[in-house]
């Protein structure tokens, strides 16, 4: 008897980031830069997370490109952000995966007009080995970019703060309208 299995899209963290180990203390407060993909003005550049946040609290998703909670997720805040339900939300989408799917797959996804599951705010692309910058000592980390984020699994939803911080949250796999409400409550609570 053949079994045939397929994934969601989604893989265990650990694949991508495999043999990497830090000896450092968790950062507290970082950054990187990647290619940005501002949706709104159409333009790809290298940016600093903290450019393309305004330096302000904001919520960040980790994606892949065939993640179907992450499309799922990107469509519910989507449609909050278009109909008008979810105002004054920073969001930004980071591409979870370099290691297995290119950057010509994600903007398919998730940027531009035909994008299957468009997002109207930045999608940044970092590479496996980018080099986080560790905001208290201002000298770039060995941490790989997924030690510092709590080893970002398809969909992650965490909050991204003002100061560089971090707050993971508690989620579903598949959008939940109310989890959401209450993510941007969070969000506005500070």
């Amino acid at each position: 008897m053949l079994a045939v299995l397929t994934l969601s899209g989604c893989v265990a963290p650990e694949l991508s980031s495999e043999g990497v180990d830090s000896s450092e203390e968790p950062l507290q407060r970082f950054s990187f830069e990647s290619m940005t993909h501002q949706v709104s003005n159409n333009t790809s550049e290298v940016l600093d997370l903290r450019q393309v946040v305004n330096e302000e609290d904001a919520l960040v998703l980790w994606v892949g490109a065939s993640c179907r909670g992450c499309h799922d997720w990107t469509d519910m805040i989507y449609s909050g952000i278009e109909n008008g339900t979810i105002e004054d939300i920073s969001v930004v989408s980071i591409h979870r995966y370099a290691a297995f799917e290119n950057e010509e797959e994600i903007l398919s996804t998730y940027v531009g007009n035909g994008a299957e599951h468009p997002s109207s705010w930045p999608v940044m692309v970092p590479t496996e080995d980018v080099e986080i910058l560790d905001l208290d000592s201002g000298l770039t980390s060995t941490q790989s970019i997924y030690e510092a984020f709590e080893q970002p699994s398809t969909p992650t939803l965490q909050i991204y703060r003002s100061d560089g911080s971090i707050e993971s949250l508690e989620h579903s796999y598949w959008a939940d309208w109310d989890e959401l409400v209450d993510i941007v409550e969070i969000l506005g609570s500070v």
